[in-house]
């Protein structure tokens, strides 16, 4: 194996965007890649969803200090 295999240079083919279905996962690079990317999106989107949460929460409290 060459270092162009390992670093997905010599590969034939593009993808063509980057949803799940359209990923080349018989490649362990692009698995590897996307696998990380997603988990990162994720709790990405976990966070801002935990903090609209407490926001919203925080907003409707009846004894709000704002």
């Amino acid at each position: 194996m060459y270092v162009g295999e390992f670093l997905c240079a010599g590969l034939d083919r593009s993808l063509q965007s980057l949803l799940p279905w359209d990923i080349p996962w018989q490649d362990p690079s692009h698995a590897v890649f996307f696998v990380a990317f997603y988990g990162a999106l994720g709790a990405i989107g976990m966070g801002v969803m935990a903090a609209l949460g407490r926001t919203l929460l925080n907003l409707l409290k009846k004894d709000s200090s704002h």
